[in-house]
């Protein structure tokens, strides 16, 4: 496996290696200095001219005269003040006397191969009776040489840094010291014109059934040969990081070439963001991961300005996300960020504003039953195709929505062109159409701010419905947060017809009590325990109950997130009646679906 080190010490600057060698922590080896070796029959006058003749000696070993192979130390400026002595008589005081009688048998001597972290454990811990200035390490060969304590701590604090900022599993860079480089770069962007600060987010697809699949071993060793490929992709100036769990990003420094001057040119950093991610994609394929090792990734580049590297990561993270919702696999970018408010998508902007560019777009996935493949319904999600950011998923936009107290006005848009399509879908469909319902999900601010029931009742007059085919998604923490107040609107729009269906169920904390106090027409299991049912017995369980619990309390129960037939043939066998998810369809405009979904 390739050494990760160099590189990273090159692009953090702080972490060079103290000598050679391809460890992660330099030795004794790399910071050993030959000293006089006198033995220790020789006289004090011999070894006084010797240090004369090695100024830069801060110490002399010893070789003991009657035991072999046992080395003292003699330290320089201890010598130095013996032989001044009281008055400057020490020399002939001490000058014929043996170097045997002054020196200390007592030095610490270590094996080359010993690193600076526990030669410093080792030197510090000592008695204060045995404590020296020097350290004396005995090579292969049998040459003795000298590592003074200054030397030896300043390798250690290099190397604590060292470790400070890189992560231990990959040798890569860790969070911090890549937020680092990015704040360093976007500095050099807002203040020299034509330098670009460009940062790739990338995102391992299916990681946790690497683990559940395989191990945590194996697991372990799939990032570590991610951050291979990573690091052989990467020119040398760019920092590849791993930022947690199966997160890595890298940051580039790009110049503008000479023929495109100072204007803004992404094709180097879209050029090396795809390099990187066919890297990653050719691994693993021939030791059984092919399926599971797919890589997502976003890019953000930086043109200038005063920009906050948290932004400029923040921009690159949601590219990658928004990629990952639409199926993943490749590079979503570059997405451009001049200044930092452009990591925010609704800066500048309202949510009407964004309605009367129609900017909104509503795609559909289908909801099947599970032991036929029959298409039941379809739910209707929003995506907002942002003039700079490109196709955003509502994770990248919805809190945004929700700190500019737009979410309402949002809900509104959604209920009315969803209801209008679908009527259109289901008059173009034929009589398969006719059974299909219609799913819409509406926020908490939506359900609890008056006249959501009007704006229901309105839609589907408009469009021809009834309000039996459309479903409510409201999401699962409201029974948590604000139980009491949601209770009449969900009993308002069950009473007129519509039916309520639980989102999420399982992730926000809801206990069964919840449920069973609110009544509903249906539930959707939570994709994060759904994926989990083969090989993760407490997920099998929470799935099993929620099934259970449904079927006695007579709601309809959805699981979402299905990708795989194994995890279908689990859910049917649990008693599970309908799923959606990757392995029926991706969410598409309703003109791509079909009106029937034969079993797979």
């Amino acid at each position: 496996m390739i050494t990760h080190l160099a590189r990273v010490q090159d692009g953090l600057g702080a972490l060079h290696p103290v000598g050679g060698g391809s460890g992660e922590t330099p030795t004794l080896e790399a910071l050993a200095q030959s000293v006089p070796v006198l033995s220790g029959a020789s006289s004090c006058e011999e070894l006084d001219r010797a240090f004369g003749r090695s100024r830069g000696a801060g110490c002399a070993v010893v070789t003991h005269p009657d035991v072999d192979g046992v080395v003292g130390l003699v330290e320089r400026s201890r010598f130095e003040a013996m032989m001044s002595g009281p008055y400057g008589y020490g020399r002939s005081l001490y000058g014929r006397r043996d170097v045997a009688e002054v020196a200390q048998w007592d030095a610490l001597t270590l094996a080359p191969s010993t690193t600076v972290v526990e030669a410093s454990s080792r030197a510090i811990t000592r008695h204060p009776d045995h404590v020296q200035d020097h350290v004396l390490v005995r090579s292969t060969d049998g040459a003795v040489l000298a590592v003074p304590m200054p030397v030896l701590l300043s390798a250690l604090a290099q190397a604590l840094a060292g470790q400070a900022l890189r992560d231990p599993l990959t040798g890569l860079a860790n969070r911090h010291a890549f937020f680092g480089r990015v704040e360093e770069s976007c500095r050099r962007s807002a203040t020299q014109e034509g330098h670009q600060t460009a940062v790739v987010y990338f995102d391992l697809d299916g990681f946790k059934l690497v683990n559940d699949t395989f191990g945590h071993d194996r697991g372990d060793l799939l990032l570590q040969q991610v951050a291979d490929a990573l690091t052989e992709a990467a020119r040398p100036t760019d920092l590849v990081a791993r930022l947690g769990g199966d997160e890595f990003a890298v940051c580039l420094d790009i110049e503008a070439t000479p023929a495109v001057g100072h204007a803004l040119d992404t094709d180097v950093a879209s050029s090396i963001a795809g390099r990187m991610h066919a890297a990653v994609a050719a691994i693993g394929r021939a030791d059984g991961v092919r399926e599971r090792l797919r890589i997502s990734a976003g890019l953000a580049v930086s043109a200038g300005g005063c920009v906050d590297p948290t932004e400029l990561v923040r921009a690159a993270d949601l590219a990658m996300y928004t990629g990952k919702r639409d199926g993943g696999d490749h590079v979503t970018g570059p997405v451009v960020v001049t200044t930092s408010a452009d990591a925010d998508p609704l800066v500048g902007s309202t949510v009407a504003e964004v309605i009367a560019r129609g900017e909104l777009r509503l795609l559909f996935q289908p909801i099947v039953a599970l032991a036929d493949g029959r298409l039941c319904s379809v739910e209707a999600l929003v995506r907002w195709q942002h003039p700079r950011l490109g196709l955003l998923s509502p994770d990248a936009f919805l809190p945004a929505a929700a700190r500019a107290g737009q979410l309402t006005e949002l809900d509104d848009w959604v209920l009315r062109t969803a209801a209008r399509e679908f009527a259109a879908w289901r008059r173009a469909g034929g009589p398969d159409a006719d059974g299909v319902a219609l799913n819409v999900n509406v926020s908490t601010d939506r359900l609890l701010t008056p006249g959501l029931l009007d704006v229901l009742e309105s839609a589907v007059a408009a469009a021809g419905l009834e309000p039996a085919v459309v479903r409510v998604e409201v999401p699962e923490h409201l029974l948590v947060d604000q139980l009491a107040a949601a209770v009449e609107p969900l009993v308002r729009l069950r009473a007129a017809g519509f039916e309520v269906t639980f989102d999420d169920v399982g992730a926000g904390g809801t206990s069964l009590r919840h449920l069973r106090d609110v009544r509903a027409d249906g539930l959707k299991i939570d994709r994060s325990y759904v994926q989990g049912i083969g090989t993760d017995d407490r997920d099998r369980a929470v799935v099993q109950l929620l099934v259970d619990f449904a079927e006695s309390a007579g709601m309809a129960v959805t699981a979402e997130g299905v990708e795989t037939a194994e995890q279908r043939a689990e859910l049917l066998a649990m008693g599970c009646r309908y799923a959606q998810g990757w392995l029926f369809a991706r969410p598409a405009p309703l003109a791509d679906l079909g009106t029937h979904f034969p079993a797979s």
